[in-house]
């Protein structure tokens, strides 16, 4: 969560907001206030992973000072940088939902909604080799917790493509990093390994269908490409396994009727009903609900 992430983050930022040769809608002053919020999205973390986010606001008085133009910023800051993970301080998962649509700074509106998500986004993103070192994974070894977040990011390779409307991911598995001391190929570490990474494919394409819907920049990306290919030793194999998605709804192809897919949705409907019901048989009228 160094100086790297951070390009990483910026790289990524600039990649999902550019690249169709239209111009998005955001001021010089929204992405000042984009900047700050992707250089001190993760400072937290110098006192510890857990609960990093809290730790932002005294990381921030230092940097920045604390006069009243700096407050203002670390406000906006802050505010979008928390709902870049985890959960809101309501206590919701719909973090971007608790982040104003709109502030202002400099008697200028900010669209500080739309900066967290591409924050969000743009963080999801920003996984790959870089964010570990085969050497030290390899050759010492992480501890049990980090070991699989490690090995997935050393073969991970994600591109943001913006003209075709995607997110393209492609995992370059080793497989003899999976053999067991006799050297035979431990299947359990394998299964293992491959149920993690198809829990953060599935992350990934939860935070594309997430960022898009509370943001119009992101709104292009339909869909996200994965490509699983393997090599053993100094061979790369033809075995692969390629697959999309995406938003696309064809009618009539759902399956289950609208009550098997939305029993919530139904079962507000029914005690609505049902109250509306037993107030008219007391003689009730319809405008005392």
């Amino acid at each position: 969560h160094g100086p790297d992430h951070i390009r990483d983050v910026l790289d990524n930022a600039f990649a999902l907001m550019s690249g169709d040769n239209k111009v998005h809608e955001l001021t010089s002053l929204d992405l000042y206030v984009l900047a700050l919020v992707i250089a001190f999205h993760d400072v937290g973390n110098l006192f510890g992973r857990k609960n990093h986010r809290e730790k932002l606001s005294e990381v921030f008085d230092w940097a920045r000072g604390t006069d009243a133009e700096a407050r203002r910023e670390k406000r906006l800051v802050i505010r979008a940088a928390e709902a870049h993970t985890g959960i809101a301080p309501t206590g919701s998962k719909d973090t971007l939902n608790e982040v104003a649509s709109t502030e202002h700074m400099n008697s200028v509106t900010i669209k500080l909604r739309t900066i967290a998500a591409i924050l969000r986004f743009a963080d999801e993103l920003a996984e790959g080799p870089q964010r570990t070192t085969d050497f030290f994974r390899t050759q010492v070894g992480y501890d049990g917790h980090s070991q699989i977040y490690h090995r997935y990011a050393s073969c991970t390779h994600i591109a943001i493509d913006r003209l075709t409307e995607r997110i393209r991911v492609a995992y370059e598995i080793k497989l003899d990093e999976f053999n067991s001391e006799d050297g035979s190929l431990d299947t359990d570490a394998l299964d293992t390994f491959l149920t993690f990474l198809f829990g953060r494919v599935a992350k990934l394409d939860d935070e594309r269908r997430y960022a898009r819907f509370y943001c119009t920049i992101l709104s292009v990306f339909k869909q996200t490409n994965v490509a699983i290919y393997f090599s053993y030793g100094h061979e790369i194999l033809s075995y692969a396994v390629e697959f999309q998605l995406d938003d696309l709804v064809v009618p009539g192809d759902s399956e289950g009727t609208f009550s098997e897919r939305y029993p919530d949705k139904c079962e507000e409907v029914g005690g609505i009903v049902r109250s509306i019901v037993d107030n008219l048989r007391r003689g009730g009228e319809t405008h005392e609900l």
